[in-house]
């Protein structure tokens, strides 16, 4: 029987959940929160005025913690309201 693919959507309060047990949720204009299980960071979050695109400071981490971040943040930022952009 072939594997669904995990799905995301949006949560009530507005941040993202994954079938797979991440969530990310904006804590404020210039901050979100990425869970995983029992682990959580926060990612921060800048603003482009020339682009008006707010920027999600998120590289790859080398912690066992957070392995595929990048790649999470990528797929969860267009559930966002306004412009993310993932660099």
């Amino acid at each position: 029987m072939p594997r669904m693919a995990p799905s995301i959507q949006v949560s009530a309060d507005g941040g993202v959940e994954s079938s797979e047990g991440w969530t990310v949720r904006l804590l404020g204009p210039d901050l979100l929160e990425y869970l995983d299980g029992s682990a959580a960071c926060l990612v921060n979050v800048g603003y482009e005025p020339q682009r008006h695109v707010r920027q999600v400071y998120a590289s790859e981490s080398a912690s066992d913690l957070f392995p595929r971040l990048h790649e999470r943040l990528q797929r969860a930022v267009p559930l966002f309201k306004g412009r993310y952009v993932v660099v």
